[in-house]
């Protein structure tokens, strides 16, 4: 499974300067409205903050990996924001968030959607690529450092 397959540079956020968890979350799902890919915002935002109220989703190392089904979706959608200055996500290990991920997922496509998880949590792990997302100048070089990655570990 490609990562990069997912990927579109209208849904990558180079510098999103939030305060919080609700709030960064609003920006991310808003942008998703925007592009016509969620029909119904309000539904998306509570199912996303309903799995943040249950854990966070910010997992350590400056990531946060939200995700969510939802039964409105055509296909799964994933997004992508960066935030230079870090936003304080009540992470597992207490420190700022830089790098957040969006998976969304129609019921019917559950075991794509824990590929990805799985794909996104593998590609935070490599050392030092965080700091090679944040020095990314464009949505695409975002992508095509993720596209590296997923050539160089199938």
């Amino acid at each position: 499974m490609k990562l990069h397959h997912f990927l579109r540079p209208d849904l990558v956020i180079l510098d999103l300067e939030s305060d919080g968890v609700e709030a960064t979350l609003r920006t991310m799902v808003k942008v998703l409205v925007d592009q016509g890919l969620i029909p119904d915002e309000q539904t998306v935002l509570d199912a996303l903050l309903e799995r943040e109220a249950a854990q966070s989703t910010g997992i350590g190392g400056g990531v946060a990996i939200h995700h969510a089904v939802c039964p409105d979706l055509s296909g799964t959608v994933i997004q992508l924001a960066l935030s230079r200055g870090g936003i304080d996500f009540l992470s597992l290990d207490e420190h700022p968030v830089h790098t957040l991920f969006l998976l969304l997922s129609p019921p019917a496509s559950s075991g794509t959607h824990i590929k990805l998880l799985a794909r996104i949590a593998r590609l935070m792990r490599q050392p030092d690529f965080l700091g090679q997302l944040l020095e990314s100048g464009t949505a695409e070089e975002v992508i095509a450092k993720i596209r590296e990655f997923d050539e160089e570990h199938p």
